[in-house]
Protein backbone atom coordinates (compact mmCIF):
# COMPACT_ATOMS: atom_id res chain seq x y z
CA UNK A 1 0.00 0.00 0.00
CA UNK A 2 1.11 3.13 -0.92
CA UNK A 3 1.50 5.90 1.56
CA UNK A 4 0.25 9.35 1.22
CA UNK A 5 3.04 12.00 2.51
CA UNK A 6 1.67 14.13 5.41
CA UNK A 7 2.47 17.22 3.78
CA UNK A 8 -0.06 16.31 1.30
CA UNK A 9 -2.67 15.41 3.78
CA UNK A 10 -2.38 18.61 5.55
CA UNK A 11 -3.55 20.17 2.53
CA UNK A 12 -6.29 18.28 1.88
CA UNK A 13 -7.50 18.89 5.67
CA UNK A 14 -6.83 22.72 5.27
CA UNK A 15 -8.76 22.95 2.32
CA UNK A 16 -11.81 20.91 3.50
CA UNK A 17 -11.56 23.29 6.58
CA UNK A 18 -12.17 25.99 4.39
CA UNK A 19 -14.75 25.35 2.45
CA UNK A 20 -17.11 24.07 5.58
CA UNK A 21 -16.14 27.61 7.03
CA UNK A 22 -13.87 26.04 9.91
CA UNK A 23 -15.83 23.52 10.83
CA UNK A 24 -14.26 20.53 10.08
CA UNK A 25 -11.64 19.32 12.59
CA UNK A 26 -8.24 20.16 11.58
CA UNK A 27 -5.73 17.31 11.94
CA UNK A 28 -4.26 16.93 15.67
CA UNK A 29 -0.39 17.14 14.50
CA UNK A 30 -1.43 20.05 12.61
CA UNK A 31 1.10 23.20 14.23
CA UNK A 32 -0.72 25.74 15.52
CA UNK A 33 1.53 28.97 14.68
CA UNK A 34 2.73 27.57 11.45
CA UNK A 35 3.79 30.51 9.44
CA UNK A 36 2.80 28.56 6.18
CA UNK A 37 -0.97 27.86 7.11
CA UNK A 38 -1.40 31.68 8.26
CA UNK A 39 -2.97 33.18 5.02
CA UNK A 40 -5.67 30.72 5.08
CA UNK A 41 -6.74 30.85 7.76
CA UNK A 42 -7.01 34.88 7.70
CA UNK A 43 -8.69 34.37 4.17
CA UNK A 44 -11.20 31.68 6.07
CA UNK A 45 -11.68 33.86 8.65
CA UNK A 46 -13.79 36.96 7.01
CA UNK A 47 -16.20 34.53 5.95
CA UNK A 48 -16.99 33.19 8.43
CA UNK A 49 -17.33 36.96 9.99
CA UNK A 50 -19.72 38.51 7.50
CA UNK A 51 -23.22 38.91 8.69
CA UNK A 52 -25.95 39.50 6.66
CA UNK A 53 -27.14 42.71 6.16
CA UNK A 54 -30.82 43.58 7.69
CA UNK A 55 -33.19 45.46 6.06
CA UNK A 56 -34.38 48.74 6.96
CA UNK A 57 -37.81 48.86 8.84
CA UNK A 58 -40.95 50.12 6.72
CA UNK A 59 -42.23 53.63 7.80
CA UNK A 60 -44.66 53.97 10.25
CA UNK A 61 -48.13 54.90 9.15
CA UNK A 62 -49.20 58.60 9.43
CA UNK A 63 -52.52 60.40 9.71
CA UNK A 64 -51.16 63.12 7.00
CA UNK A 65 -52.97 62.73 3.83
CA UNK A 66 -51.14 61.68 1.29
CA UNK A 67 -50.27 64.63 -1.76
CA UNK A 68 -52.57 63.70 -4.95
CA UNK A 69 -51.13 62.92 -7.88
CA UNK A 70 -50.89 65.64 -10.81
CA UNK A 71 -53.37 65.43 -12.87
CA UNK A 72 -51.62 65.14 -17.03
CA UNK A 73 -53.13 68.44 -18.52
CA UNK A 74 -55.47 67.85 -21.47
CA UNK A 75 -54.64 68.42 -25.45
CA UNK A 76 -55.83 71.88 -25.48
CA UNK A 77 -54.07 72.79 -22.19
CA UNK A 78 -51.13 71.16 -23.18
CA UNK A 79 -51.08 73.18 -26.42
CA UNK A 80 -51.54 76.95 -25.20
CA UNK A 81 -48.63 76.10 -23.02
CA UNK A 82 -46.33 74.88 -25.69
CA UNK A 83 -47.54 78.11 -28.09
CA UNK A 84 -45.03 80.97 -28.28
CA UNK A 85 -45.84 84.29 -26.48
CA UNK A 86 -46.72 87.28 -28.61
CA UNK A 87 -43.67 89.54 -28.96
CA UNK A 88 -43.49 92.65 -27.01
CA UNK A 89 -43.29 94.89 -30.25
CA UNK A 90 -46.49 93.19 -32.10
CA UNK A 91 -48.84 94.78 -28.95
CA UNK A 92 -48.88 97.78 -30.78
CA UNK A 93 -50.05 96.23 -34.05
CA UNK A 94 -52.49 94.59 -31.96
CA UNK A 95 -53.88 97.08 -30.40
CA UNK A 96 -54.46 99.05 -33.90
CA UNK A 97 -56.03 96.46 -35.51
CA UNK A 98 -59.59 97.52 -34.33
CA UNK A 99 -58.83 101.04 -36.17
CA UNK A 100 -57.85 99.09 -39.09
CA UNK A 101 -61.01 97.05 -39.60
CA UNK A 102 -63.26 100.75 -39.09
CA UNK A 103 -61.40 102.29 -41.31
CA UNK A 104 -61.29 99.41 -44.31
CA UNK A 105 -65.09 98.86 -43.69
CA UNK A 106 -65.66 102.75 -44.21
CA UNK A 107 -63.65 102.30 -47.09
CA UNK A 108 -65.90 99.52 -48.83
CA UNK A 109 -69.46 101.18 -47.92
CA UNK A 110 -71.39 102.85 -50.31
CA UNK A 111 -70.92 106.69 -49.84
CA UNK A 112 -72.93 108.13 -47.53
CA UNK A 113 -76.13 109.71 -48.99
CA UNK A 114 -75.47 113.39 -48.90
CA UNK A 115 -73.01 112.59 -51.15
CA UNK A 116 -74.87 112.15 -54.02
CA UNK A 117 -77.60 114.44 -52.77
CA UNK A 118 -77.57 117.38 -54.65
CA UNK A 119 -79.16 119.54 -52.68
CA UNK A 120 -77.14 118.45 -49.97
CA UNK A 121 -74.33 119.56 -51.86
CA UNK A 122 -75.93 122.42 -53.71
CA UNK A 123 -76.47 123.73 -50.69
CA UNK A 124 -73.51 124.40 -49.45
CA UNK A 125 -71.86 125.71 -52.51
CA UNK A 126 -75.16 128.21 -52.46
CA UNK A 127 -74.56 129.26 -48.93
CA UNK A 128 -70.83 129.62 -49.51
CA UNK A 129 -70.68 131.37 -52.90
CA UNK A 130 -74.15 132.89 -53.63
CA UNK A 131 -76.06 133.85 -51.02
CA UNK A 132 -74.93 136.85 -49.74
CA UNK A 133 -75.70 138.43 -53.03
CA UNK A 134 -78.95 136.72 -53.57
CA UNK A 135 -79.45 135.95 -49.79
CA UNK A 136 -79.94 132.66 -48.02
CA UNK A 137 -83.97 132.12 -49.49
CA UNK A 138 -83.24 133.35 -52.86
CA UNK A 139 -85.42 136.65 -52.27
CA UNK A 140 -82.13 138.55 -53.28
CA UNK A 141 -83.12 142.72 -53.84
CA UNK A 142 -86.52 142.00 -52.52
CA UNK A 143 -85.04 141.75 -49.19
CA UNK A 144 -81.82 143.77 -48.93
CA UNK A 145 -80.00 141.86 -51.28
CA UNK A 146 -77.89 142.94 -54.56
CA UNK A 147 -78.23 139.99 -57.11
CA UNK A 148 -81.58 139.18 -58.65
CA UNK A 149 -84.35 137.15 -57.28
CA UNK A 150 -84.59 133.68 -57.76
CA UNK A 151 -87.89 132.53 -56.31
CA UNK A 152 -91.29 132.02 -57.36
CA UNK A 153 -90.48 130.60 -60.46
CA UNK A 154 -87.72 133.66 -62.08
CA UNK A 155 -85.00 131.11 -62.86
CA UNK A 156 -86.89 129.21 -65.04
CA UNK A 157 -88.42 132.57 -66.83
CA UNK A 158 -84.53 133.66 -67.04
CA UNK A 159 -83.53 129.79 -68.20
CA UNK A 160 -85.91 127.79 -70.03
CA UNK A 161 -82.98 125.37 -70.26
CA UNK A 162 -80.37 124.09 -66.93
CA UNK A 163 -77.67 124.24 -69.17
CA UNK A 164 -78.19 128.22 -70.11
CA UNK A 165 -77.82 128.81 -66.37
CA UNK A 166 -75.03 126.60 -66.05
CA UNK A 167 -73.35 129.13 -68.56
CA UNK A 168 -74.29 132.07 -67.01
CA UNK A 169 -73.03 130.69 -63.93
CA UNK A 170 -70.05 129.29 -65.20
CA UNK A 171 -68.86 132.38 -67.31
CA UNK A 172 -70.80 135.80 -65.32
CA UNK A 173 -70.94 138.77 -66.01
CA UNK A 174 -67.82 140.03 -66.72
CA UNK A 175 -65.79 137.05 -68.79
CA UNK A 176 -68.39 136.10 -71.11
CA UNK A 177 -71.66 134.99 -70.06
CA UNK A 178 -73.65 137.47 -71.68
CA UNK A 179 -74.52 138.31 -75.33
CA UNK A 180 -72.96 141.73 -77.14
CA UNK A 181 -75.80 143.41 -76.43
CA UNK A 182 -75.32 143.04 -72.38
CA UNK A 183 -78.25 139.88 -72.56
CA UNK A 184 -78.21 136.63 -71.10
CA UNK A 185 -80.45 133.31 -70.73
CA UNK A 186 -83.57 133.09 -72.37
CA UNK A 187 -84.22 135.49 -75.32
CA UNK A 188 -87.94 135.34 -75.45
CA UNK A 189 -88.32 135.67 -71.96
CA UNK A 190 -91.55 136.89 -70.62
CA UNK A 191 -91.13 140.51 -70.01
CA UNK A 192 -88.04 140.42 -72.04
CA UNK A 193 -84.39 138.87 -71.60
CA UNK A 194 -82.36 139.67 -68.88
CA UNK A 195 -79.65 142.43 -68.95
CA UNK A 196 -76.55 142.76 -66.99
CA UNK A 197 -77.22 145.66 -66.82
CA UNK A 198 -80.51 145.97 -64.33
CA UNK A 199 -78.34 145.83 -61.52
CA UNK A 200 -75.25 148.04 -62.41
CA UNK A 201 -74.25 147.76 -59.11
CA UNK A 202 -74.02 144.33 -58.66
CA UNK A 203 -72.37 142.50 -61.63
CA UNK A 204 -72.60 138.35 -61.46
CA UNK A 205 -69.21 137.17 -60.99
CA UNK A 206 -67.88 133.89 -62.76
CA UNK A 207 -67.93 131.01 -61.11
CA UNK A 208 -65.36 128.65 -63.14
CA UNK A 209 -63.56 127.48 -60.15
CA UNK A 210 -66.27 125.14 -59.09
CA UNK A 211 -65.78 121.58 -60.00
CA UNK A 212 -68.51 119.82 -62.63
CA UNK A 213 -70.39 118.20 -60.13
CA UNK A 214 -70.93 121.23 -57.42
CA UNK A 215 -71.89 123.08 -60.75
CA UNK A 216 -74.72 120.66 -61.46
CA UNK A 217 -75.66 120.66 -57.96
CA UNK A 218 -75.67 124.62 -57.19
CA UNK A 219 -77.90 124.92 -60.42
CA UNK A 220 -80.18 121.71 -59.19
CA UNK A 221 -81.20 123.26 -55.75
CA UNK A 222 -81.24 126.88 -57.02
CA UNK A 223 -84.07 125.46 -59.58
CA UNK A 224 -85.73 122.92 -57.63
CA UNK A 225 -85.45 124.01 -54.05
CA UNK A 226 -85.07 127.65 -54.24
CA UNK A 227 -87.37 128.47 -57.32
CA UNK A 228 -89.96 125.90 -56.56
CA UNK A 229 -89.68 123.42 -59.50
CA UNK A 230 -89.99 120.05 -60.23
CA UNK A 231 -87.92 116.92 -61.70
CA UNK A 232 -90.25 116.65 -64.80
CA UNK A 233 -89.49 120.35 -65.52
CA UNK A 234 -86.01 119.61 -66.71
CA UNK A 235 -86.18 116.07 -68.08
CA UNK A 236 -82.67 115.72 -68.69
CA UNK A 237 -80.86 117.86 -65.91
CA UNK A 238 -82.94 117.04 -62.35
CA UNK A 239 -82.20 115.91 -59.16
CA UNK A 240 -83.26 112.83 -59.72
CA UNK A 241 -81.04 111.71 -62.62
CA UNK A 242 -78.11 113.61 -60.97
CA UNK A 243 -78.88 111.13 -57.41
CA UNK A 244 -78.64 108.53 -59.96
CA UNK A 245 -75.50 109.39 -61.47
CA UNK A 246 -73.75 112.45 -60.65
CA UNK A 247 -71.09 111.63 -63.11
CA UNK A 248 -73.65 112.21 -66.36
CA UNK A 249 -74.52 115.61 -64.85
CA UNK A 250 -71.15 116.36 -64.49
CA UNK A 251 -70.51 115.46 -67.98
CA UNK A 252 -73.26 117.84 -69.19
CA UNK A 253 -71.70 120.52 -67.06
CA UNK A 254 -68.28 120.30 -69.21
CA UNK A 255 -69.54 120.03 -72.64
CA UNK A 256 -71.02 123.61 -71.88
CA UNK A 257 -68.36 125.41 -69.85
CA UNK A 258 -66.17 123.85 -72.90
CA UNK A 259 -68.14 126.44 -75.19
CA UNK A 260 -66.69 129.71 -76.29
CA UNK A 261 -67.19 132.63 -74.17
CA UNK A 262 -69.46 135.53 -75.25
CA UNK A 263 -71.98 133.28 -77.40
CA UNK A 264 -74.20 131.39 -74.60
CA UNK A 265 -76.65 130.63 -77.35
CA UNK A 266 -74.41 128.04 -78.45
CA UNK A 267 -75.73 126.14 -75.59
CA UNK A 268 -78.35 124.74 -77.72
CA UNK A 269 -75.75 122.84 -79.74
CA UNK A 270 -74.45 120.64 -76.37
CA UNK A 271 -76.41 117.25 -76.85
CA UNK A 272 -78.35 117.40 -73.50
CA UNK A 273 -79.83 120.65 -74.17
CA UNK A 274 -83.90 121.36 -73.84
CA UNK A 275 -83.99 124.47 -76.29
CA UNK A 276 -82.69 127.02 -74.53
CA UNK A 277 -81.84 130.06 -76.94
Amino acid sequence: MTEIPEHLLKRAAAARAAKSGGDGDAPADAPAAASGDAPAAAAAAPAAAVEKTKAAPAPLPTLDEAAPAAKPDIAVVAAAKRRKRIPYWAAPVLALLPLWGVLYVSSVQPPPAGESDPFVIGKAVYTANCASCHQADGSGVKSGGTGQVLTNGEVEKTFADPLSQVYWEHFGAADGGARADGTYGDSTREGGARNVNDLPSAQMPGFASLTSEEMAAVVIYIREEIDGGKPADDPNFNSELFAQDPAAMAALVDAVTALKAGDPDAVSTVTGAEGGK
